[in-house]
């Protein structure tokens, strides 16, 4: 559906050869991200009822604490690998600049290993008064950590290699040790700090394996100036993350500290199912992003730009719906009672999500120069007010109140993106389209709130019945408007 959207006419067979190999590069990353978030979701009613939701919710808090240290570890050096070998004018120095940032990483994996076991009495006590956390379990989250920046340079020297074969391969093994050490030890009762140690093998077999293929490919230099120059330049895109972090990740440290752990499960399983309708969008993101500017530069860019990005609001949107219809089904058959509460949390989560995904999506025009100052500030903008609402919210409202400013952060967003994108470069947008797809979505939710309220009590196969129908109209309605959309663009 979505090639329709850009159909282009008289390409060479070199250009069709190309294409076909791009469409394989990007149908190995999407599967293998697909199939780990599937194996790893549904791990989850395992985890959940093996360890007990009290040791399930301290768990989530942890890996939450474990991401958001990660990105200062990381030192943006993606990002920095991206740019210098996007500059560089020979395949020697782009070889050498990958070389230097993946000696950097072990370096810093290695001090920061070092340093949190040394500083464990300074540390320990300020972690343990957000979780429990014994010293053990401590430097095994230290140890996730300091390996975060070798798994970036590396896996994205990966995918600028092509080699997405060896990216799939590498990321199923991890999943499958995974899977099979967690299934070992909660079977064997050893509890959450065995859970980590599962992690940690996952992630030292992935961290060997990537060290190895890039002392193969590139060689490793390890470089003190080097490492000075990677700090020095990484910070922005720390600060950076660290704002995304804000926005999504930041909130369940803060309500460990002021809910039960039963009402923490519940959330945390609602963000899984939400991240559900996130993964389904990947797709159409990994295939739209790197078109999205060449479509603008086309004859009629400005509608064709408008229409594709329409298209992932649909898919959004659609996948949320879908999502919503088929979540208390599965909450109900997968966890335990004490999980219910997570069906109210998630419509509101899905509501964000949309919101979030509209914004990505709604901001072509901050892309049409090559001065991103405004997209920062936005980022920047929307992290900061998080950082300084959630606490207040939580405080006051508990989990309702971040809901509350996930949705308004997110609106706000989506109202920057809009504005500015459309003063830097006006995109023609189809809002009648867009309309009729949200008239569509909000019928199905009608259709799904009414079906659960009256048709529950009639027969217990109702709700799945009425859920299957509705997605399929949502499916077949996606299609119907992805094909009305490209006759737009004729």
């Amino acid at each position: 559906m979505f090639n329709l959207l850009l159909k282009s006419h008289g390409l060479s067979a070199k250009i069709q050869i190309n294409k076909s190999s791009a469409v394989v590069q990007q149908g190995y990353y999407a599967v293998g991200l697909m199939i780990t978030k599937v194996i790893s979701f549904f791990l989850l009613p395992y985890l959940a009822s093996q360890l007990g939701l009290i040791e399930f919710a301290r768990l989530e808090t942890l890996l939450a604490i474990i991401n958001g240290a990660t990105i200062v570890v990381s030192l943006g050096m993606v990002n920095i690998l991206y740019r210098k070998v996007g500059k560089s004018r020979s395949k020697a120095a782009s070889h050498r600049i990958a070389a230097q940032l993946a000696g950097n990483a072990i370096l810093i994996a290695l001090f920061i290993t070092l340093l949190g076991v040394i500083t464990t009495p300074i540390h320990h006590p300020i972690i343990s008064s957000i979780v429990h956390v014994s010293v053990i379990e401590l430097w095994l989250c230290i140890a996730l950590i300091s390996t975060e920046g070798i798994l970036g340079v590396s896996l994205a020297w990966l995918r600028m290699k092509e080699q997405a074969a060896l990216f799939f391969q590498m990321m199923m093994m991890r999943a499958l040790l995974y899977t099979a050490f967690v299934f070992i030890f909660l079977t064997h009762d050893l509890g959450l700090t065995w859970i980590l140690v599962a992690s940690l093998l996952a992630v030292l077999y992935q961290v060997f394996h990537l060290i190895y293929f890039q002392r193969k490919d590139t060689g490793l230099l390890f470089s003190l100036s080097s490492l000075r120059k990677t700090a020095f330049y990484g910070w922005p895109f720390v600060i950076s993350g660290l704002a995304m972090y804000a926005t999504q990740g930041m909130e369940v440290v803060l309500l460990a500290q002021k809910i039960n752990p039963e009402l923490l499960s519940s959330y945390v399983i609602a963000i899984k199912f939400f991240l559900i309708a996130a993964l389904i969008n990947q797709p159409f993101l990994l295939w739209w992003y790197p078109k999205r500017m060449q479509v603008i530069h086309q004859e009629k860019g400005s509608i064709k730009a408008g229409v594709g990005a329409t298209l992932g609001v649909f898919i959004a949107c659609f996948s949320s719906v879908i999502i919503w219809l088929w979540a208390p089904i599965l909450i109900d058959f997968l966890f335990e009672d004490g999980i219910a509460p997570a069906k109210s949390f998630l419509p509101w989560l899905l509501i964000a999500g949309v919101l979030k995904q509209w914004g990505a999506l709604y901001n072509l025009g901050c892309f049409s120069s090559e001065n991103n100052r405004n997209q920062m500030y936005i980022e920047l903008c929307t992290g900061g007010g998080c950082l300084v609402a959630f606490p207040i919210a939580i405080h006051f409202a508990g989990i309702y109140g971040a809901l509350g400013v996930f949705i308004l952060s997110q609106a706000g967003r989506l109202l920057a993106y809009w504005v500015i994108s459309q003063r830097q470069y006006y995109v023609i947008y189809p809002i009648r389209l867009l309309l009729t797809g949200c008239v569509i979505c909000l019928c199905a939710i009608t259709l799904g709130l009414l079906g659960t309220r009256y048709l529950a009590e009639w027969h217990s196969l109702a709700p799945f019945i009425l859920s299957l129908l509705l997605s399929a109209i949502l499916v077949f309605g996606l299609v119907v408007l992805g094909r009305i959309g490209h006759a737009i663009t004729q």
